[in-house]
């Protein structure tokens, strides 16, 4: 029996472009054997829009979906139609709306079961500062770290100096994609930075940059509800300082060596340190951990609920390492989705 799949894609996110391109991504490799795939675009202010396509979609179709082979838009009280019919919802969105929990809760009242982690793991993974804690009690290494914004009166541009130095990176604790992240080298770019960012997000994380070796490492749970780590990859920004979303985004920007040319016990200690941080966080189905290794240390930074599947994104590069194929990846992911779509915990 085909298995009908709804394919979400864009957000009001900073990340509404990457998402658009992992949707299309994921409609022009998913196995037509097995699934019938329908597109729905949310749009940068929340409203859907609804394909059902007999030839395949265009990029610049779903950038501008307001057109005859779209239905649409829709307020998401009013979207009842789209998904009629649905067996699964595959979230290809990234960013707010997308990896916060808030779609999720959406599709939960309305029984539509979904790809990746619930409302819990996915609100918890997508805050930067609540996962660190998370990590931390979980035995976990991360960068020193320190909070700016309301209600930190005491963490000024000065103490900030004091405790991180420089380099030292600024992030807004729910963005993305290296979106809403930067780089300080000194007093005037860290000034800059927290003064930009605080515009979208009350508090600021700020850390201290750590030199080491670069991993992403992912993790897919089977129909059997075990869980197993993809061969890590190592990425080495060529033109940036870091890992920006110019070198994620770019072809040829990074070098993304996957199986990452290390001892074996270190990659390990990768894949334990991904399935650890998958779990503590409660996540479920498919997520991808960062880290960066300094040393004798893996730090972890970030936990995606939802990793860009893009053709040069991280987690369909190490799928197929491990011998998979793209479509074997979203057949993955969509099994996980309707053998295991429990509420997730941090068990």
């Amino acid at each position: 029996m085909t298995v009908t799949v709804n394919v979400v894609m864009g957000g009001p996110s900073a990340e509404h472009e990457v998402s658009l391109r992992s949707g299309l991504e994921v409609m022009n490799h998913i196995d037509t054997t097995a699934y019938h795939a329908r597109a729905v675009v949310v749009s940068r202010d929340k409203l859907f829009f609804f394909c059902d396509p007999v030839t395949p979609l265009e990029l610049a179709e779903l950038v501008n979906p307001a057109s005859p082979r779209f239905e649409g838009p829709l307020a998401p009280a009013a979207s009842q139609k789209i998904w009629e019919g649905c067996d699964v919802a595959f979230l290809a969105l990234h960013g707010s709306f997308g990896e916060d929990g808030l779609i999720q809760g959406f599709l939960e009242t309305l029984g539509v079961p979904y790809t990746g982690s619930g409302v819990y793991g996915s609100a918890v993974a997508m805050e930067k500062i609540t996962s660190k804690v998370l990590y931390l009690a979980e035995g976990m290494a991360v960068p020193p770290w320190s909070i700016y914004g309301k209600g930190y009166r005491d963490v000024s541009l000065e103490s900030l100096e004091r405790t991180h130095g420089y380099p030292c990176f600024v992030k807004a604790p729910q963005s993305g994609s290296s979106r809403l992240m930067g780089r300080a080298d000194n007093r005037q770019s860290l000034a800059a930075l927290l003064e930009e960012f605080s515009l979208y997000a009350p508090r600021l994380l700020v850390e201290t940059a750590i030199a080491g070796i670069e991993f992403s490492c992912g993790v897919i749970e089977k129909a059997d509800g075990g869980i197993a780590a993809l061969p890590p990859i190592e990425i080495r920004p060529k033109d940036g300082a870091f890992f920006d979303f110019t070198a994620k985004y770019t072809p040829g920007k990074s070098e993304e060596i996957v199986p990452a040319p290390r001892p074996g016990p270190l990659l390990d200690r990768v894949k334990e340190t991904a399935i650890a941080a998958h779990r503590v966080l409660g996540c479920r189905g498919v997520s991808r951990t960062d880290m960066i290794f300094a040393d004798g240390k893996l730090y972890v930074l970030e936990t995606n609920t939802l990793p860009g599947l893009t053709a040069n994104s991280l987690l369909p590069k190490e799928f197929i390492a491990a011998g998979g194929t793209y479509a074997g990846l979203i057949d993955a992911i969509i099994t996980a989705a309707i053998t295991t779509n429990a509420p997730a915990t941090t068990a």
